[in-house]
């Protein structure tokens, strides 16, 4: 084979590399995820805010309601004007702000949490790792900080392990530090026993990583 046949099969190649890599990039739908304790999407290329809000959730009492924590929007629209009256104080579901019952950084014990919702444009999935502040090789850093659930005592009926960002704020909604508790977010410890120690230590809080792909 000449010279001009094997340049021309390596520019072939090298074209069939672009096209495959821009057809995966147009195949990516994009990635969502949530921010908790920040009001802003991390400084990370491709990546953008959806929106911003309050973190709310069931009361931390209460047995009944949602069990997941959802990102309130700023600016609600209406429910239904004509959804039926519920026919007594049971027939209906409840959510609340939160609180952090903490105070670490700008956060401070029963300051509001906000959140935000992310969307980065160049990736199609994206996993919360707990244990970890780096993300596995070829994946990407959206944001790390300590992993956060309801308190361990009688009278919670729990809720979902999430990653709260390392450098968290409050919401800038109302009065700071009121105290009116709702879905309370607290660190969590690591404890031996069927989780192993080491690698875990006893009592020591948990760290928690946000990645893209």
């Amino acid at each position: 084979m000449d010279r001009k046949m094997l340049a021309m099969n390596a520019q072939i190649t090298d074209l069939k590399s672009q096209l495959d890599s821009v057809m995966k990039s147009h195949l990516k739908s994009g990635a969502v995820y949530t921010r908790w304790g920040r009001a802003t999407c991390p400084e990370v290329n491709g990546t953008t805010i959806l929106y911003s809000g309050i973190a709310a959730g069931r009361n931390y009492n209460d047995q009944g309601d949602g069990i997941n924590t959802l990102c309130m929007p700023h600016n609600p629209d209406s429910a239904p004007l004509d959804l039926p009256v519920a026919p007594n104080q049971y027939h209906f579901g409840r959510i609340y702000g939160s609180e952090y019952e903490f105070s670490y950084k700008k956060a401070a014990y029963n300051d509001d949490v906000p959140c935000a919702v992310c969307y980065d444009i160049y990736a199609s999935t994206s996993v919360m790792i707990p244990g970890k502040t780096l993300c596995p090789s070829h994946w990407t850093i959206q944001f790390n900080g300590f992993l956060t659930s309801d308190a361990h005592y009688s009278g919670h009926p729990g809720a979902e392990y999430l990653c709260m960002d390392s450098n968290p704020e409050y919401a800038t909604e109302g009065a700071r530090q009121q105290d009116y508790n709702g879905r309370v977010f607290y660190p969590v410890e690591a404890v031996c026993g069927s989780l192993p120690c080491p690698p875990y230590e006893n009592g020591k809080y948990v760290s928690c990583v946000v990645c893209t792909k």
